[in-house]
């Protein structure tokens, strides 16, 4: 299934770079508690439109496991109702999706992506 991508954000954009945002977007480790002095981050964040004309919303996360990186994917279908709610609504729904909220994306961040409210189909 092809999908196109917009990024929200990527760890390793350079800055003028859309996907580029200041924040670490990064938390506490959690594995049952929090674990002290580690942190994970969000890799990248985007937003996925499939070629049936459905959306999802794409999350990868990473920690540090000793000599390599743990994590994965998260990757979760947007519910077509949500499109007929105002954007501001949308947006309030959105970061509740693939741990968006977790590592600090808020609607106010979504707002000012260039071209997002475009890919996702409001006018």
């Amino acid at each position: 299934m092809l999908k196109k991508k917009f990024f929200i954000y990527r760890r390793d954009a350079r800055k003028g770079t859309s996907a580029y945002s200041p924040l670490p977007h990064s938390a506490p480790h959690y594995e049952g508690r929090y674990i002290e002095g580690m942190e994970e981050w969000a890799s990248w964040y985007c937003i996925n439109k499939k070629d049936d004309g459905t959306y999802e919303a794409e999350l990868d996360e990473a920690w540090n496991e000793g000599s390599h990186l743990g994590g994965g994917t998260i990757c979760v279908d947007i519910p077509a109702e949500w499109f007929e709610l105002s954007y501001d609504e949308f947006l309030e729904r959105l970061i509740t999706l693939a741990a968006a909220k977790h590592y600090g994306f808020t609607p106010d961040e979504l707002k000012e992506k260039k071209g997002l409210k475009d890919f996702l189909g409001f006018e």
